[in-house]
Formats: structure tokens, C-alpha cells, sequence
């Protein structure tokens, strides 16, 4: 393809060929992609982000400062904050839909209020999908050993005296040793 030299007039510029224009346009263009490629990036992220959240929410650490069961306040949060279905939260759990409706009703019985500072520590919800162990004993060794908290900080967290913290990671130590043994 030949290139033009004929000169034009632009408004807003002397005289320029063709070209040149073609040159800075084409130069824009590569900015304004490059720009795009960027934005695309971030955009990307923040939607792994959200999609990350979605099939694995974090949970304050703060809402377990309650009288009632740790099961029972994971799906009080999950489907009063987190507007889930009592199906989405069993496949979460991996518990029965039953199970996890009577978890519900309990927590509404009780009255049970959710005190949420999202500001602190949070727990994933794919953490208490471990059958083996109970919701109690999950995330005490969580906090124990992904962040290294001492039972007295963990008590204190929890709403919960220090002997049964310690006896709560101590049974869970245990169980994980049968585990292995078999």
C-alpha cells in the first residue's frame, strides 16, 4: 500500500500528510490499548475476587461471641448476612440440608444476636466442611495455628473460659493422631 504524501489541512494544525497523521493515530490506538489490556487486568482480578468470596466466604471473627453452638452461628451469619440458601450453605458445610435448617431454627429459638466487626479476623467457611472435626475444634486450631494465637487470646475471642480452649485443640490433636494411625 503506498503511503500518501499530498498534504491537507487540519484545523487545528499547519499542514500535515497523511502519514504523519496515520503515525499518531496509530500511536494513540497502542495507548488506548495498552490502557485497555490494564484495566482488563484489574477488572479480572476484582471479579476472581467476588467469585473467590462467593464459593468461599469469610466469616468475622467477632460473630462467635455468643452463647450458642458454633454450627449455629456460621448459618445464622451465612443466611441472614450472606443471604444464602440453607442448600448452598450444606454443600458449603457438607452437612445434610436438614441438618443445617435445624441449626437455623435453634439459633432463631435462642435468639441468638451476631455481633459483626469485619475489621478483625476473619475464617473460611471451606475451613468447617471437615467432618471429622467438630466447627469448635476447626477454628481453634485455626486461630491457634494459621495465627498463632495462645488459648487465653482465644478464649477471650470466643467468649470462652481457657481450660475448655485448651481442651477443645487437645481433642482435636487427638483425633488427628487416630487419623493417622489407621
Amino acid at each position: 500500500m503506498k503511503k500518501h504524501k499530498k498534504p491537507y489541512i487540519d484545523s487545528r494544525l499547519n499542514q500535515i500528510s497523511l502519514a504523519d497523521a496515520f503515525l499518531r493515530n496509530k500511536q494513540l490506538q497502542e495507548k488506548i490499548d495498552q490502557l485497555v489490556q490494564e484495566k482488563l487486568h484489574l477488572f479480572g482480578q476484582e471479579i476472581k475476587s467476588v467469585v473467590e468470596q462467593h464459593h468461599d466466604p469469610k466469616l468475622p471473627i467477632s460473630i462467635f461471641k455468643s452463647e450458642s453452638s458454633t454450627l449455629e452461628i456460621i448459618v445464622k451469619y451465612l443466611h441472614e448476612l450472606e443471604q444464602r440458601s440453607f442448600a448452598d450453605i450444606a454443600a458449603l458445610l457438607q452437612r445434610d440440608d436438614r441438618t443445617i435448617w435445624h441449626a437455623y431454627r435453634r439459633s432463631v429459638r435462642r435468639k441468638v444476636q451476631l455481633l459483626v466487626d469485619k475489621s478483625g479476623i476473619t475464617v473460611p467457611v471451606s475451613l468447617f466442611a471437615q467432618r471429622q472435626f467438630s466447627p469448635l475444634e476447626v477454628l481453634v486450631s485455626y486461630l491457634h495455628e494459621q495465627h498463632q494465637l495462645s488459648f487465653a487470646e482465644i478464649a477471650r475471642l470466643l467468649s470462652l473460659s481457657p481450660k475448655t480452649v485448651w481442651t477443645v485443640y487437645h481433642r482435636k490433636q487427638l483425633k488427628q493422631k487416630k487419623n493417622v494411625s489407621r
